[in-house]
């Protein structure tokens, strides 16, 4: 099955051209990286595949899906993790944890304490820290 599949792929900012015809499948089981200097579109693909930008041209399928049109679908599978985040200085881990729970609609407070002892978090701390 492809898990992701890219075809003709074009993105534009004005009349700069960040990505030309741009064409990718990955296969369930299969790893793939992207790696380059900054300003070669590693990061415009990215935000392509999970639907944050709109494409000029091209189709892009994540589990089959439309990339643009079943983005909430596809989020339901996927995430993502930038390297750099900017989120609430003024919060705690915690507080940020709970507030991302709250937003999906359910909290499973059994599994987010699982996850918070197994990756050794103070969820005390403030974000700018």
């Amino acid at each position: 099955m492809k898990v992701l599949e890219i075809n003709n792929l074009v993105k534009k900012y004005g009349k700069v051209v960040a990505l030309d015809n741009i064409n990718l499948n990955v296969n369930q089981g299969e790893v793939y990286g992207f790696i380059g200097p900054n300003g070669a579109g590693k990061t415009t693909t990215i935000r392509l595949i999970l639907g944050i930008l709109k494409a000029n041209e091209g189709e892009i399928k994540v589990f089959e899906k439309d990339a643009w049109n079943d983005a909430v679908i596809i989020h339901e599978k996927l995430a993502y993790v930038p390297g750099e985040v900017s989120l609430w200085p003024n919060l705690t881990g915690g507080e940020i944890i709970d507030l991302f729970l709250k937003l999906r609609g359910e909290i499973n407070y059994e599994k987010r304490d699982e996850l918070v002892k197994r990756f050794n978090l103070d969820t005390s701390k403030k974000c700018r820290t």
